[in-house]
């Protein structure tokens, strides 16, 4: 289905209410985004996205009273379904991999990241995606490059099309689906339908799991 004929329930924990705002009001305009919630505090956004269940939570790392990764933690052992993207300031090893480790599906640096692009992360992340700011992106690849996992099998690799591995290549590298389409001069759909024949070919569920054996095949 097209992304201009569905609506996405986003909420957004942010302890800076300027930018909190700012951006709500902005993913607003967006037909195809629905704000659910927005919060300063993480105890306060734990209580309320349980019962909202949104679709996507933007999310913050530093908030007044509890720690982005900590708020993840726990929605996440309430059973919640939301995916969690994190749009922070912080670009270090400790906070990007605490996040992840956490069960954060993105990881979308501020100030270097625009509003189209943080759109388009929010429906990557419904794709099954994993975005991620480039830099991000290749600290993840390096961390992986150095932490080779001996029983990752090689063959599974013999299954993809060169397409596949064409757009395995370039996503591993930071680009969105939407630039890896430009790129392939394909549609944005089907960039999606390669991303799902290579998560059943790979046996794997989210775009971090296919870049970690890419890597280290």
């Amino acid at each position: 289905m097209d992304d201009v004929m569905r609506t996405v329930d986003i909420a957004i924990v942010e302890d800076n209410k300027r930018y909190l705002n700012e951006l709500a009001l902005l993913l607003s305009n967006s037909p195809s985004i629905n704000i659910v919630g927005c919060y300063e505090r993480g105890k306060d956004a734990i209580e309320e996205v349980v019962k909202t269940n949104p679709d996507v939570i933007l999310i913050d790392i530093d908030l007044p009273d509890i720690s982005g990764v900590e708020v993840i933690e726990r929605v996440s052992a309430h059973g919640c379904p939301a995916e969690f993207l994190v749009l922070t300031v912080y670009d270090d090893d400790k906070h990007l991999f605490s996040a992840l480790q956490a069960g954060a599906v993105g990881y979308i640096v501020k100030g270097s990241t625009s509003l189209d692009e943080i759109e388009s992360a929010i429906f990557d992340v419904i794709d099954g995606g994993a975005p991620m700011s480039r830099v991000i992106a290749k600290r993840v690849i390096e961390t992986f490059r150095t932490k080779k996992t001996p029983q990752k099998t090689k063959t599974k690799f013999d299954e993809l099309t060169k397409r596949e591995l064409q757009i395995l290549e370039y996503i591993s590298h930071g680009y969105t689906n939407r630039q890896v389409a430009e790129k392939l001069h394909i549609s944005y759909e089907t960039v999606r339908t390669h991303l799902k024949n290579i998560y059943n070919k790979l046996h794997v569920h989210t775009l971090v799991e296919a870049i970690m054996l890419y890597k280290n095949r």
